[in-house]
């Protein structure tokens, strides 16, 4: 979406610095018509939304383009489209900014590339990028890792971060988790010599690169540097670090690579891309703009703090404030520019601040979970509700404003677009210390758990519904608070008065064979996250009255004692794995003492039950709006079975996952089991006829669809007069879809597709690149053919102007490498002609280097 906005403005506006310049030519575009081409894609930015404001803002640039234009007029004209143009953006593609900005590393990039992709040198090499905390060190080694060239290159990309504290078996298991998809329970039991031979194995005979990011000291590298194999292949290992003299230590091949402050030129740049969606500042800012960035003196990362703070607020009197409260500061040293960096923190809102200083609590380089985040802000009081909002949408929203404020960054991200993980800046988590004890709040930090097991749960069914394993994976992770979880490991009792007060009990990377019973003696806990081979609660369970959030990985069914109803705070009931049963309300918890139904109205979470057990819950749980089914889901007469649903009228996220296999195509009689306000839904293995796929359309609501692992039978899918015509995101996952026939009408307002592990599917049909709200395709582990109709696709997209469309095809060979080509052919022409020998002499060696890794038929 950005390259294409740049393509646009410039297209408009030229690629000047000079406001006056750019309202020149915006004039003569005007003066001439060819204005409207420019006009007509951002046109097309809200077609197919149903959304008023949209509308009117492409008639306010009609009316621009229309209106008399003097001199005098130039500067507000630029702005009212560049404000507008903001607005539509917004609009289409979400308030969110999480993306990293990558100005003034050209030149390395392109060195870096011929390195790491030279032909000349076979021998596997080690290369180093190091530089001062905040330079970009990770982001230029992110960008490089996802250039299409790397992933064209190298049969295997790996990345695993290391940081100060770092366990052996962590990065090994973080290397091979890059390129396996599920790492299964044999891998997990295996011990750090076992897991460095598998990941030598693997790595044998493959042309490789292994990215180690944040490297503190050369001790990590002798752990490591035993188990990459050097076949003479070209094989590369990239790390980071701050200390140039780890270099030295590994031996690497080449001089570090060591990373400059940018210029004020860059520095503007990246000031103006992470500030405006249009990558263009507001006229009558730019003055006062390049004074603020210039004050950063060439930091990325403080420009980007910055950047956070005057984003979408375009006051010129709030600019020049943000201007008079920074200062000069030398950048070698970082408790010199803390203090900038704290500029931030403390134009927080007073009801943000403690939701900042709690990423504290999370360990150097963590992906934080965004779900978990939001439940442990809301565990410890920092949440209220607001205009009968409930508590979990405010705390999206506090999410939100971090990230754009950039006290957050995005790490992952779901197939559906949303957030998965974030992640703090290292020296932004040291200012959350610091700040928290000044505050003398000093928080319990996680730590590594004494015995490690695995937190997550495999996306692979057989995973799934694997329910009975004898043992559990053991990897390291986190718990909260550590003594805890070394005393319940030990089998100690962790009965005290110091744990009495205790809000959150995060243990579920400590291996226990039983729900540990001490913990019902903790009766303030809001957050309880366990994992425990027989993980069934006990009765007792109700004396945690004001328990909030129940998590429980087990690899065993587990039984919810029916003393749950009585826990009248619990909000969310997340079991993790398992077809787990519910005890039946007991006829005194039907009703209350006033004789209307009681139970759990608070709770808005139920994940992992079995449909055998939810016969009478759904009258006492009203307000639920995510539900997640495992267990058998088909009748005798291969009919759909659902317990009746209809009644949670909040309900918007379904997973149905169904346990016993029907021989023949299922069938789905309506969708009237199904509730009206539902967005979201999840089939997975449900054995479904194509045919009746046209049912699901019916739902009035649904945005989400997500289909996995035969929730459909059969090869051919043809949608005839279905319409979904809410639906935003479809996920395909693991069907034995061949033929796929639908048109544009099928899905009006579809925004993103994703195809994966389809093998048999042959082409994506072209149709669906004339969807006009569409996005993104993205196709993974698809046959060839797949995923270069999805590459053609986007090409007669681009050839009818349409360049808002982006398609993530990574394996479609031939592709690639033709346009890769004429980029590098380009940009050697530019600069050459530019009279640039030496840039262009570089382009040019870059440019052979590429034709000799190119395959050879």
């Amino acid at each position: 979406m950005d390259a294409a906005l740049a393509l646009l403005l410039k297209e408009l506006f030229g690629d000047s610095n000079d406001p006056l310049l750019m309202a020149r030519r915006l004039h003569r575009k005007i003066m001439n018509r060819s204005f409207y081409g420019p006009i007509n894609l951002l046109r097309n930015m809200k077609l197919g939304y149903e959304n008023e404001e949209a509308q009117n803002l492409v008639k306010q640039l009609g009316r621009l383009a229309r209106s008399p234009f003097s001199v005098d007029s130039q500067s507000s004209i630029m702005s009212e489209v560049l404000e507008i143009i903001e607005k539509l953006c917004n609009i289409r593609y979400g308030s969110n900014i999480g993306e990293e900005v990558v100005i003034g590393f050209n030149a390395e990039v392109e060195t870096l590339l011929d390195q790491l992709t030279t032909t000349s040198t076979k021998q596997l090499q080690v290369i180093s990028i190091v530089g001062m905390a905040g330079l970009g060190k990770t982001t230029l080694a992110r960008k490089l890792y996802k250039d299409p060239l790397i992933e064209y290159v190298f049969d295997i990309r790996a990345w695993t971060c290391v940081s100060q504290a770092y366990l052996k078996r962590d990065l090994l298991l973080g290397i091979l988790s890059s390129f396996i998809n599920d790492l299964t329970d044999e891998i997990y039991k295996m011990n750090d010599e076992q897991l460095g031979e598998k990941l030598y194995r693997l790595l044998k005979g493959r042309k490789y690169l292994v990215v180690l990011d944040d490297i503190w000291d050369f001790i990590a590298w002798n752990d490591l540097r035993f188990y990459f194999p050097d076949d003479q292949i070209g094989s590369r290992v990239l790390f980071t670090s701050r200390n140039i003299d780890v270099s030295l230590h590994v031996q690497a091949a080449r001089p570090a690579h060591v990373l400059r402050l940018r210029t004020a030129d860059e520095s503007w740049d990246i000031f103006q891309k992470k500030v405006f969606r249009t990558g263009i500042c507001l006229p009558r800012l730019t003055v006062i703009g390049r004074e603020i960035a210039n004050k950063c003196e060439g930091l990325p990362l403080a420009i980007v703090m910055i950047a956070g703070l005057v984003r979408n607020q375009f006051s010129f009197r709030w600019w020049s404030e943000i201007a008079g409260s920074l200062h000069s500061f030398m950048v070698r040293n970082p408790s010199q520019y803390m203090d900038t960096l704290a500029l931030s923190y403390n134009h927080l809102p007073p009801h943000l601040r403690p939701c900042f200083l709690f990423l504290g609590v999370f360990p150097e380089d963590y992906d934080i979970p965004v779900t978990k985040l939001i439940w442990l802000w809301i565990a410890q009081g920092f949440i209220h509700e607001t205009e009968n909002r409930i508590l979990e949408d405010v705390a999206e929203d506090f999410l939100t404003d971090l990230i754009k404020r950039s006290l957050l960054m995005i790490s992952k991200k779901r197939a559906d677009g949303q957030i998965k993980a974030c992640r703090i800046h290292d020296l932004l988590r040291d200012l959350c210390l610091t700040k928290a004890k000044e505050e003398k709040l000093t928080p319990e930090v996680y730590k590594k758990a004494p015995a490690m097991a695995s937190s997550s749960i495999n996306t692979n069914l057989q995973h799934e519904m694997s329910v009975n394993a004898s043992v559990l994976p053991t990897h390291s992770g986190f718990c909260y608070p550590f003594e805890l979880g070394d005393v319940l490991q030990k089998g100690g009792s962790i009965l005290s008065d110091t744990y009495r007060p205790l809000r959150i009990l995060d243990v579920e990377s400590v291996a226990l064979s039983l729900f540990p019973a001490d913990v019902i003696h903790f009766a303030n806990l809001r957050y309880l996250a366990i994992q425990a081979r027989d993980g069934s609660p006990p009765p007792s369970i109700s004396n945690l009255v004001n328990l909030q959030m129940l998590i429980i990985s087990s690899r065993k069914n587990i039984v919810v004692p029916r003393t749950i109803w009585n826990m009248v705070n619990l909000r969310h009931l997340c079991i993790k794995s398992g077809e787990n049963l519910m005890e039946e309300l007991h006829p005194s918890q039907e009703k209350g003492k006033d004789g209307c139904p009681s139970g759990l109205a608070s709770l808005l979470t139920l994940s992992q039950i079995s449909p055998r057990s939810c016969h009478k819950i759904f009258s006492v749980t009203p307000n639920l709006r995510k539900l997640g089914f495992c267990g058998p889901l088909i009748s005798n007469q291969g009919d759909m079975e659902v317990p009746d649903i209809r009644g949670l009228e909040h309900l918007q996220n379904l997973k149905l996952l169904n346990t016993i296999p029907y021989p023949k195509p299922t069938r789905l009689m309506n969708t009237l089991m199904f509730p009206e306000k539902l967005k979201k839904l999840t089939l997975s293995n449900t054995g479904m006829d194509w045919e009746d796929m046209w049912t699901i359309s019916l739902l009035p609501n649904l945005e989400v669809l997500k289909l996995k692992f035969h929730a459909c039978i059969g090869e051919r899918w043809e949608m005839s007069g279905a319409e979904f015509r809410r639906l935003k995101i479809l996920k395909l996952h693991g069907l034995e879809l061949r033929h796929w026939v639908c048109s544009r009408d099928n899905f009006p307002g579809l925004q993103r597709l994703v195809v994966h592990n389809c093998l048999k599917l042959n082409i994506i049909p072209s149709e669906i690149g004339k969807i006009l709200t569409l996005d993104l395709i993205e196709v993974r582990g698809c046959s060839w053919s797949a995923q270069i109709s999805a590459q053609k696709i986007q090409d007669e997209q681009e050839s009818q102007g349409n360049c808002l469309l982006k398609v993530h095809a990574p394996d479609s060979s031939m592709q690639f490498p033709l346009k890769r080509l004429k980029q590098m052919a380009d940009a050697m022409a530019v600069e050459m002609h530019a009279g640039l020998a030496s840039e262009g002499g570089s382009k040019l060696k870059m440019l052979i280097n590429y034709v000799d890794n190119l395959p050879r038929w």
